[in-house]
C-alpha cells in the first residue's frame, strides 16, 4: 500500500489518515472478501488502532460504503482521461473506453477482488448497485452517442442500445475471466476480441492495436 508522507497540518492529517484507513480496507478486501474483512485485519494492515478508525468510520458498514465510493468515483476519472487524451473522433473515443478497461490500472488482481466482493453483496445491500453495476449511466450514454455518429459517419443503421449492451457484457464478461482465470489471461487477446467484435460492425475503424502491458 503506498501512501503520501504523513502531512504536518491537522486537516492534512486527518484526511491522510482517512486515505490510509480506506487503502487499507481494499487491500484486505482484495485477500479476504468482505465477510472476512474486519476492523481488526485493517488495523493491522493500516497499522492504526481501532479508535481512530472508530473517529474517521462509525461502522464496518460505513467503512465499506466509503470504499466503493472511492473506486467507483476512481473508475470514473480513469475512464474520463481516457477520453480526455483520445482523438474527438468517434472511433478513438471508443476505442479509448475500450482500453481504459484493460488498463493495468484496473484490470489487476486487487481492483478485481474488491470489485466482486461488492458484486457478491449487491442483492442484500441494493445500494451498491448503482455502483458496481454493469457499467454506470454516464459511460453508457456516452458509449451511445459514440456508436450514433460512428452510425451518421458510415451509413450504418445499428442499434446503438443494442451495440452498447453487446459491448459492456464482452467487457464485463472479461473482466469476470480475468478475475476467476488470472494465471491462464490473455490481455491482448481479449481486448483484441473487443475490437474484432466492433471492427465487424463498422470494418475498417477499429484495427486491432499494437500489444499492450500484461499484469
Amino acid at each position: 500500500m503506498e501512501l503520501a508522507p504523513r502531512p504536518k497540518s491537522r486537516d492534512a492529517i486527518k484526511a491522510w489518515n482517512r486515505k490510509k484507513i480506506i487503502d487499507a480496507t481494499i487491500d484486505v478486501l482484495s485477500r479476504h472478501g468482505i465477510t472476512g474483512t474486519t476492523v481488526a485485519k485493517v488495523v493491522e494492515v493500516a497499522d492504526v488502532s481501532t479508535g481512530l478508525i472508530n473517529a474517521h468510520f462509525r461502522t464496518m458498514t460505513t467503512l465499506l460504503d466509503e470504499v466503493l465510493t472511492q473506486m467507483a468515483d476512481e473508475y470514473q476519472q480513469h475512464w474520463r482521461e481516457y477520453l480526455k487524451n483520445a482523438s474527438q473522433h468517434p472511433d478513438a473515443q471508443l476505442r479509448a473506453l475500450v482500453l481504459a478497461d484493460f488498463d493495468p490500472q484496473v484490470l489487476n488482481l486487487k481492483t478485481m477482488g474488491v470489485w466482486f466482493a461488492f458484486r457478491a453483496m449487491a442483492r442484500s445491500r441494493p445500494q451498491y448497485i448503482e455502483l458496481v453495476g454493469t457499467r454506470e449511466k454516464e459511460q453508457m450514454e456516452k458509449m451511445k452517442t459514440l456508436l450514433r455518429q460512428l452510425n451518421k459517419e458510415s451509413g450504418s443503421t445499428h442499434d446503438p442500445q443494442l451495440v452498447a449492451k453487446g459491448l459492456t457484457a464482452m467487457l464485463d464478461g472479461i473482466w469476470t475471466d480475468y478475475y476467476l482465470y488470472p494465471d491462464n489471461f490473455d490481455r491482448d487477446i481479449n481486448r483484441n476480441c473487443v475490437f474484432m467484435f466492433l471492427d465487424g460492425l463498422y470494418p475498417g475503424r477499429f484495427a486491432l492495436p499494437d500489444a499492450i502491458d500484461a499484469q
